[in-house]
C-alpha cells in the first residue's frame, strides 16, 4: 500500500503542477490581451480619447477603439466573446474565485461543491481555449491598426501558435478524474 501511495501521490503532484501551469498561462494571456488593448489605445487614438476611456473595462475599450475606427458592430463577434472571457476568468481569479463555477457571490463560489471537479483534461482545454482567446484578440488588432508599430506580426504570437499545436497532440480519454493521455509523435 505504501508503494502505492508513492506513485499515486507523484501522479498528483504532476496533475497538480500541470493545473498550476495551466492558471499561469490564462492568467498572463488575460493580462496580455489587456496590455496589447492599452498599448493599441496609446497608438493609434488620439491622446484625448485613450485617456479618456484608460479605466473602462477591456470589453469596452475594444468597443471604442473599434468604433472610433469606424469598425462598428462589435458587440457579440467572437472577438467580443473572447476579451469578455479572458476578462471574466482573469477577475474571478484575483478575486478569490473558484473559476470553474459560477460566480454568485463568494460563499456560493466556495460553499456549494460542483458536480464535477476541474482535472487535467479540462485545464489543457481552458488552457488552449483561452490561448487562443489571446491571439484572436492580438490578430483583431492588428488588422485594424493604423500604426505600423501596432500592426506588425508579432513573433510572440508565432511562437504561442506553434505551442498550442503541440499542446494539441495531446489526447485524452476518459474523464477528469481517470484517463489516459495520448501524444502522437510528431510527422517527420
Amino acid at each position: 500500500m505504501a508503494e502505492f501511495g508513492d506513485i499515486r501521490d507523484s501522479f498528483w503532484e504532476l496533475e497538480h503542477a500541470i493545473k498550476l501551469d495551466a492558471e499561469r498561462a490564462i492568467l498572463m494571456a488575460s493580462i496580455a490581451a489587456e496590455d496589447e488593448i492599452n498599448q493599441f489605445c496609446v497608438f493609434n487614438l488620439h491622446r484625448d480619447i485613450a485617456e479618456t476611456i484608460e479605466k473602462l473595462s477591456p470589453p469596452e475599450k475594444l468597443l471604442v477603439v473599434s468604433g472610433a475606427l469606424g469598425k462598428h458592430g462589435l458587440k457579440g463577434t467572437d472577438v467580443f466573446e473572447k476579451v469578455r472571457k479572458l476578462v471574466s476568468w482573469r477577475n474571478a481569479f484575483a478575486h478569490g474565485h473558484c473559476v470553474d463555477r459560477p460566480v454568485k457571490s463568494l460563499r456560493h463560489n466556495h460553499l456549494i461543491s460542483p458536480e464535477h471537479y476541474p482535472g487535467v483534461p479540462s485545464a489543457v482545454a481552458d488552457t488552449r481555449e483561452m490561448t487562443e482567446a489571446f491571439l484572436a484578440i492580438s490578430r483583431y488588432l492588428r488588422s485594424i491598426s493604423l500604426n505600423e508599430y501596432t500592426a506588425m506580426d508579432s513573433s510572440e504570437n508565432a511562437e504561442l501558435d506553434e505551442l498550442l499545436l503541440d499542446l494539441g497532440r495531446y489526447s485524452f480519454v476518459g474523464d477528469e478524474d481517470i484517463y489516459e493521455v495520448t501524444v502522437p509523435s510528431k510527422a517527420g
